[in-house]
């Protein structure tokens, strides 16, 4: 079904050296006018503290979840461990916003385009989410790797999933995208014998890794016993599924009529499995996980490959002005903040625990029911959460009536 390769994006112009140097320019530059927006926080937030204490000593396995070691190990190699770990992170949105730069360069994208979708992703919640909010988090370092992992789709087996393992060494949570990483290579006519080897030793060697991690890790708590202890699905899981559509609208805004436009336009064929796909992964991810606000971010990899087939059809002032009104919207009521409204508003601690969507037992939280979710939550926030809703809808109709205009031109 996925053998035959799809039609290639438009051969690159330069060389790897310049498209790495120009990359490497533009990702700073955009890191530096996002914060222009946001300044980014000196201060560990939330998780961010955890992964802090495990960029002081990896080896020595310390915090809540040190089987996530990559991007403190990479902290501590370079010095950056303990209090230089929350500065150190900014170089991960960096690399995020330089890797998606030369990924564009490398798709054929002209300079300005690929600035153009570098810039809409530097305004956007991979990367200013975690100034204020997730301050200490290196998701944006998972990001760039999957990128890696789609520049790498037609090169050999050990490259490709060699970057799935270190994916799965900053977070687990890529073992959830493995299907959407195996049609990525069966759209690259990859030889699925290969490919099944590689994904087999990457995903055994995590989970000696992890294994190892569990029996001596002397604080570690986020681990498989813990989900099964306390699962979302399927009360807790509805309010987080509705929670990160909320995000993606207050976070992404306009830009998010790109994916419609691209889901509409019949002749990307198989390429739009991939918002499907990821999206299916973040969705499973949410059935045992809450963090809607991060692990949604993920749209960014279908997002980028859109915009780039967006871009390329001619609609560049389009492109540009729907990423000028994202911004301006989300000047004008800011999303990122740790109470930021709408967010806080739908989901704050006071509201779930009287809705019995959080249970507090013996000093532990526990989700609550499908029952709660759907009589008592959902009726308190309803008033609010509908015109969200809606304005995501009409996000996607705007995409669809740019397609189909775009349709009826060709036609």
């Amino acid at each position: 079904m996925f053998a035959r390769p799809e039609p290639p994006f438009a051969a690159p112009q330069s060389s790897v050296g310049r498209d790495l140097a120009f990359a490497a320019l533009v990702g700073a530059l955009a890191y530096a006018l996002s914060c222009g927006v946001i300044l980014p926080g000196d201060v560990a937030k939330g998780f961010g503290l955890q992964f802090q204490v495990l960029s002081s000593d990896p080896p020595a396995l310390l915090g809540q979840f040190p089987q996530r070691v990559l991007g403190p190990l990479l902290a501590w190699l370079c010095g950056e461990g303990g209090d230089g770990f929350v500065a150190f992170c900014r170089l991960y949105a960096v690399l995020l916003l330089a890797t998606v730069c030369f990924f564009c360069r490398r798709r054929g994208a002209t300079a300005i385009d690929a600035g153009l979708v570098t810039l809409a992703v530097a305004l956007t919640a991979p990367v200013q989410l975690y100034k204020d909010h997730w301050v200490g988090y290196p998701d944006a370092l998972g990001y760039a790797l999957f990128f890696w992992s789609l520049l790498a789709a037609r090169r050999g087996a050990p490259l490709f999933w060699g970057l799935f393992l270190l994916n799965l060494f900053n977070h687990e949570l890529a073992a959830f995208l493995l299907p959407w990483l195996w049609v990525v290579r069966r759209q690259a006519g990859a030889p699925w014998r290969s490919d099944a080897i590689g994904a087999a030793l990457a995903v055994g060697l995590y989970g000696a890794w992890y294994l190892y991690v569990k029996a001596a890790a002397p604080g570690q708590v986020y681990h498989a016993n813990y989900f099964a202890n306390h699962p979302l699905f399927p009360g807790g899981s509805v309010v987080v599924w509705l929670m990160a559509l909320v995000h993606l609208v207050t976070t992404f805004g306009p830009v998010l009529a790109v994916l419609a436009w691209h889901q509409h336009r019949r002749e990307h064929g198989r390429e739009r499995l991939h918002l499907w796909l990821v999206a299916g992964g973040v969705f499973v991810i949410f059935c045992i996980a809450f963090d809607w606000a991060r692990h949604s971010n993920l749209v960014v990899l279908p997002l980028v490959l859109a915009s780039l087939r967006f871009l390329a059809a001619g609609h560049r002032v389009a492109y540009a002005g729907l990423v000028a009104l994202g911004c301006g919207l989300m000047l004008w009521i800011p999303p990122w903040a740790p109470n930021a409204w709408p967010t806080d508003a739908l989901a704050n601690t006071t509201v779930l625990v009287e809705t019995g969507m959080i249970v507090v037992e013996n000093g532990d939280y526990f989700p609550g029911t499908l029952d709660s979710a759907l009589h008592r939550w959902l009726p308190r926030v309803w008033p609010m959460l509908l015109p969200i809703l809606g304005i995501g809808a009409a996000i996607w109709a705007a995409g669809w009536a740019m397609a189909r205009r775009d349709g009826a031109r060709a036609g």
